[in-house]
């Protein structure tokens, strides 16, 4: 938070979250552009490339501005966040330029505020863009990626979190099924006791699984009733 002190506007530093697998990082990712007010924007590393992310040519008859921008155009601020989702799994081939080398225009204030988008063929200001990626692991990644990066692990979920975990993710699956989440009772101690025995820690997608099913049994043991 100390990137907000004597500003006027949220911004932060390149952020990226590292841990394993279901911890929660993208959750966390988009819940923080929640929590300050600000767009955010959803990039599948997996899935792009430089040209995609960095905008293509307007001689390409498939043009299309640069991802910060369109992210800009969507939330209507100057300020959304970029979340890039498996940083560390962006595609090598250069046929199209790597997402990683495109990225790092966009990192550097300098470049960010007079970034030449080859769509729109006008320099744009996307220097209040801020970004957050998450990765499981740093390895992959290129030096300068790994240097304009302020890299946090990101801790795996304990079985004593199970507790400050369970109203999110009971309100999840509320969310995804159009229901308000008081409609669904908060588990009991038996219900949680049984929970504990199927997680120990790790992936909170695993712990999602277990909550689900103990829902569902409590709905059918309702209906039977």
């Amino acid at each position: 938070m100390t990137d907000f002190v004597g500003r006027t506007h949220v911004h932060l530093r390149p952020l990226l979250l590292v841990g394993p697998p279901g911890g929660g990082k993208s959750r966390f990712g988009r819940r923080l552009g929640e929590v300050l007010g600000v767009h955010v924007w959803r990039v599948d590393a997996a899935r792009s490339d430089g040209a995609a992310f960095g905008g293509t040519d307007k001689r390409w008859y498939s043009a299309e501005p640069c991802h910060p921008f369109l992210a800009i155009a969507q939330g209507r601020i100057a300020n959304p966040i970029v979340l890039i989702d498996e940083i560390e799994k962006a595609p090598t081939r250069s046929d199209y330029g790597r997402l990683w080398d495109s990225l790092l225009g966009f990192l550097e204030p300098e470049t960010a505020a007079r970034y030449p988008d080859p769509a729109l063929q006008t320099s744009l200001d996307l220097s209040l863009v801020s970004y957050v990626a998450t990765a499981n692991s740093i390895d992959p990644l290129p030096s300068p990626i790994r240097d304009r990066f302020r890299i946090v692990k990101f801790p795996k979920p304990r079985p004593a979190d199970i507790e400050l975990l369970l109203p999110a993710v009971t309100a999840e699956i509320a969310e995804e099924r159009g229901l308000d989440e008081r409609w669904i009772a908060p588990l009991a101690q038996d219900e949680i006791t049984a929970i504990r025995r199927f997680w120990h820690g790790g992936s909170v997608r695993k712990l999602r699984r277990v909550v689900e099913a103990m829902i569902n049994a409590r709905e059918g043991t309702v209906v039977r009733q």
